[in-house]
């Protein structure tokens, strides 16, 4: 499960994400070995660990010294994050992530609906745990609206008429706002004041929204080989993302593209679908707008003391900003 971290701004607290893997191991370690099995397998996967990272910088801000509840709440977020991939895995029909088989892919939907339980349970015992009242209400709110936001999603939502600001209200709930817990929970947990609670709260929600726009781009760019899966997945799935609104609008091709989304796949015309989004900017576009919630994430973190933490977290929107899987 151990990994290697590719962003400069994790090098200010590799020891504690050392920690947080072996934390990993521990809490997913069952007395019965298929549980073992099959609650690790997406740990295994490696990915960027993005949320116990913004936990564990988060909490420099704030009585850094206790590191353990620090690595605590850093792992529930990651097993949070862990369970809604696997459930997400389940309603995507999706048989690869990260390169790897999905827990669905190999032991089936019902043993990933239950992985998935164990996997929030688990978090659940750690949030009681290290968490205060504080931290355990504003996670909970936090699930909740994950979970609302994408059965709405796949509750007969008209891809043609998605607007702009209904995709960024649903990857608002689907992924910045768990960044935002994360980035603020380790602080939160240890009693920080509002003026540093909050900024990182907004930070987090910045990153997130960032973070998402680049992701859906990068299903449409990005080469199956990088990103771990078969590109155009978004497509497949009927979610009109951020790119596919712009084009839909704006596209003196919007009629054509109009006809391959109601096709129903479209992963066969993927090809034709990236060419009329390059040619009518909205690849730009997409980017543009990436971009300013990074320079809102920057401009959060001027509100926050100067300690290393803060150029880590600086460093860290330049790296999911330019990412390239």
């Amino acid at each position: 499960m151990s990994q290697s971290h590719p962003f400069k701004a994790y090098e200010e607290i590799s020891d504690d994400l050392g920690a947080v893997e072996r934390k990993l191991r521990e809490v997913l370690q069952s007395d019965v070995p298929l549980v073992t099995e099959v609650t690790q397998h997406p740990a295994r996967g490696g990915g960027k660990r993005l949320r116990p990272a913004l936990v564990l910088l988060g909490g420099r801000f704030y009585r850094p010294e206790e590191r353990e509840r620090l690595i605590g709440l850093a792992t529930s977020a990651e097993l949070i994050h862990m369970a809604t991939l696997v459930h997400d895995d389940i309603v995507d029909r999706a048989d690869k992530r990260r390169g790897r088989d999905t827990v669905n892919a190999r032991w089936g939907d019902r043993m990933a609906v239950l992985a998935g339980d164990y996997l929030l349970g688990s978090a659940l015992a750690l949030v009681a745990e290290w968490g205060t009242q504080e931290v355990i209400s504003s996670l909970s709110r936090c699930v909740q609206e994950m979970a609302k936001s994408e059965m709405r999603q796949f509750g007969g939502v008209n891809r043609l008429a998605t607007t702009e600001a209904d995709y960024l209200d649903w990857i608002e709930k689907k992924t910045a706002l768990l960044m935002a817990e994360s980035a603020q929970l380790g602080a939160m947990g240890s009693g920080a004041p509002p003026e540093i609670v909050g900024p990182l709260w907004a930070f987090g929600r910045a990153v997130g929204l960032c973070f998402q726009i680049v992701d859906d781009l990068l299903d449409l760019t990005a080469p199956p080989d990088r990103l771990g899966k078969p590109a155009g997945g978004d497509i497949r799935n009927g979610v009109s993302t951020l790119p596919i609104i712009h084009a839909l609008a704006e596209s003196s091709e919007r009629a054509r593209l109009k006809a391959i989304l109601l096709d129903g796949q479209g992963s066969d015309d993927l090809e034709e679908v990236v060419g009329i989004l390059r040619r009518s900017g909205s690849f730009e576009y997409a980017f543009g707008r990436a971009s300013s919630f990074a320079a809102v994430a920057r401009h959060e973190l001027d509100k926050l003391p100067t300690i290393p933490a803060r150029q880590a977290l600086s460093d860290m929107v330049d790296s999911l900003l330019y990412r390239t899987h």
